[in-house]
């Protein structure tokens, strides 16, 4: 959720202390004029650019995935002026558009793929095995802002602070979180915080790509969940994906795709490792 220093001092002391501490840049997206299905820069849709010999991903079903858009890794490290991601590569970011997969069963990995290629060996693909209404989205450059983004109301970061009975008199904090809302503008969004749609991610990416299913009491309640709580602080958000009529991406009922990585697989740049969650409000 992106914040400025206006709306930041309107926030109560408390609230804003634990918002300035835990601040996060961010680089949002907003869909501009069409461009090549090919080119090198960030883009959304278009034509992935694969190494030589690297195959187009498909899902353990066997379902060839949509190609959604690529970062290049210099533009995102110059505007972030941090080394975030490997020099010199594009990101291509991949989804199985046919069965959309969730990403609370730990068996909904291999739906989505992040491809790392470098671009002195960079080849644009040809076409797209995708078969359905349309083969490939259309290829469209990005306007990028720098922005500050701040945990949502119900981050643990935020939730600790609100006070054990906040739900009995009028709530001051969800008062101030109400001034966030967009208007339903797409938000495309690379590092920082996530807008959520349902909750928080964190726990949830460190649940399912740990072999803990989720989405059903017997999940939460595993033997093994206090042992990998910890590790969801290492889970960063890489990508967020909104629905976006300009791009004909709708994921579920106007929902927003999430790619997440841990920050430790980050810094040696193993993005095979990343994890998927889809939210809808």
């Amino acid at each position: 959720m992106e914040i400025d220093d206006h709306l930041l001092g309107a926030a109560l002391p408390k609230l804003r202390a634990v918002l300035a501490e835990t601040a996060l840049p961010s680089l949002r997206l907003t869909v501009a004029a069409e461009c090549a299905p090919d080119t090198t820069g960030t883009r959304l849709g278009g034509l992935p650019l694969l190494a030589p010999g690297v195959a187009w991903p498909y899902s353990p079903s066997g379902n060839a995935q949509y190609f959604l858009g690529q970062l290049n890794s210099d533009d995102v490290n110059a505007g972030l002026g941090a080394a975030y991601l490997p020099p010199e590569t594009v990101l291509g970011f991949f989804y199985d558009w046919a069965e959309q997969r969730w990403g609370f069963d730990p068996a909904d990995a291999g739906h989505w793929r992040v491809v790392v290629t470098p671009l002195d060996s960079a080849v644009g693909s040809a076409s797209s095995p995708v078969s359905g209404p349309s083969e490939s989205f259309t290829g469209h450059a990005v306007d990028v802002a720098v922005v500050r983004t701040v945990p949502g109301i119900e981050e643990p970061e935020v939730e600790a602070g609100r006070g054990k009975h906040w739900w009995q008199r009028r709530d001051p904090v969800e008062d101030f979180y109400r001034a966030f809302e967009h208007d339903d503008v797409p938000l495309h969004r690379v590092f920082g915080w996530p807008d959520l749609l349902q909750g928080p991610m964190r726990l949830e990416c460190q649940l399912a790509a740990n072999g803990v299913h989720h989405g059903n009491p017997a999940g939460l309640e595993g033997a093994r969940v206090e042992q990998l709580r910890p590790g969801a602080e290492d889970w960063l958000l890489l990508w967020q994906v909104d629905t976006d009529d300009t791009m004909d991406w709708v994921w579920a009922d106007s929902g927003r795709l999430y790619y997440w990585i841990r920050r430790q697989d980050l810094a040696v740049g193993d993005f095979d490792r990343s994890w998927l969650v889809l939210q809808c409000s």
